[in-house]
C-alpha cells in the first residue's frame, strides 16, 4: 500500500487524484487489518485444537496474542508512513479537479507535460522571470518549451501558451535566434498573435502567424516546398524551416515544429517545442516530410 502515493505521483492517469488515493489506502488497510485478525484467531484455534496438554495451552494462547498485537502495531506504523508521505504529497501537488478541463486532457495526449499540469495551479499565478539567454548560449536556434513554466501558465486566445502554443513557440525560437534578441520569446509572440486575432480557440493558431508573425520581427520569409530534396538543399541554422505537421509522431491532431540544421550522418536536427524527448532525437528527412503539410523557411 505504502507505493499507492508514489505510483499516482509518478504514473497514474490524472483522474487518480489525492482523494481517490486516500479512499483506496484506507479501503486497503481495513482489509489488511481484518485479515490479520481472522488469520490470528483461526491460528490460535488451530493451535488449541492440536495441542493436548493444558499446562501447554496458556503459552501457545499468549503467544498468539502477542503475534497479533506486533501485526497490529506494524501494521499501524506502516499505514502513518504512508499517511505521512500522502500528505506531504498532498500538500506539494495540487488538486487535479481544479485544474481547467483542457489543461487535464492535454497531460493525458501528451505525458511529458504531466508536471506542467500538476503543478498548474500553484504555478499559473506565479510571474516568472522570462529571461532567455541561457537558452540562446545552448544553440543558434534555441529550443523553447511551450509549457516551461516561465510562459506556459500565461493566457493565449483564451487558452494557455502551453496548451496550445506551439505556433508562437516556434515563430519565436527562429526569430529570437535569427535575430539573436532576448526579448523575444513565446509570451511575447503569443501576444502579438492573439491581438492580430491569430488564434481561434478550439481551432488554433492561424498559418499567417508564419509570414505576418515572422515579418513584425524582422525576418524574411519564402513559401518552401515539402520535398527532401528541398530541405536538404536549403536548411541550415541561418535558415532554419517552421513546418506544419499532421498527426504521427509529434501530434494528435495538428502542431508545428522547427528544423534547424543537418548534422553529419544527413538526418534532420528538430526543435519541438511539445517535446523535449523529441528534441533530442535526429530526425529522417524522409519520416518528417511523410507527416509533413506545409514549410516555410526563414532568414535575416
Amino acid at each position: 500500500m505504502g507505493s499507492l502515493i508514489l505510483v499516482d505521483w509518478l504514473f497514474m492517469p490524472l483522474w487518480l487524484t489525492d482523494t481517490i488515493a486516500f479512499a483506496l489506502l484506507g479501503i486497503g488497510s481495513i482489509l489488511f487489518i481484518v485479515a490479520g485478525v481472522f488469520r490470528s484467531k483461526a491460528k490460535g484455534q488451530n493451535n488449541e485444537n492440536v495441542q493436548r496438554d493444558a499446562e501447554v495451552k496458556p503459552r501457545v494462547h499468549k503467544t498468539n496474542k502477542r503475534k497479533t498485537v506486533l501485526v497490529a502495531a506494524f501494521t499501524l506504523a506502516i499505514v502513518s508512513a504512508v499517511l505521512f508521505v500522502g500528505v506531504t504529497c498532498f500538500h506539494r501537488k495540487p488538486v487535479i479537479e481544479t485544474v481547467p478541463e483542457n489543461v487535464v486532457e492535454f497531460g493525458e495526449k501528451y505525458p511529458e507535460a504531466r508536471e506542467y499540469v500538476q503543478d498548474f495551479m500553484e504555478l499559473k499565478d506565479v510571474d516568472f522571470d522570462m529571461d532567455v539567454t541561457a537558452d540562446m548560449s545552448e544553440k543558434k536556434i534555441p529550443l523553447f518549451i511551450q509549457w516551461d513554466k516561465r510562459w506556459g501558465y500565461r493566457d493565449y486566445g483564451g487558452n494557455y501558451i502551453g496548451v496550445a502554443g506551439c505556433g508562437p513557440t516556434c515563430v519565436a525560437m527562429v526569430a529570437c535566434g535569427l535575430k539573436q534578441d532576448s526579448s523575444i520569446n513565446p509570451y511575447v509572440v503569443g501576444n502579438y498573435a492573439a491581438e492580430q486575432g491569430l488564434y481561434t480557440y478550439g481551432q488554433g493558431t492561424s498559418w499567417d502567424i508564419m509570414k505576418t508573425g515572422a515579418e513584425h520581427y524582422g525576418l524574411t520569409v519564402y513559401d518552401g516546398s515539402v520535398s527532401s530534396q528541398y530541405i536538404r538543399d536549403n536548411l541550415s541554422d541561418d535558415s532554419p524551416m517552421i513546418c506544419s505537421m499532421k498527426p504521427g509522431d509529434f501530434t494528435y491532431t495538428g502542431h508545428f515544429i522547427v528544423l534547424t540544421g543537418i548534422d553529419e550522418n544527413g538526418l534532420v536536427v528538430v526543435n519541438d517545442p511539445n517535446s523535449p524527448k523529441n528534441s533530442a532525437k535526429k530526425w529522417d528527412v524522409d519520416t518528417l516530410i511523410s507527416q509533413m503539410k506545409s514549410v516555410w523557411m526563414y532568414r535575416l
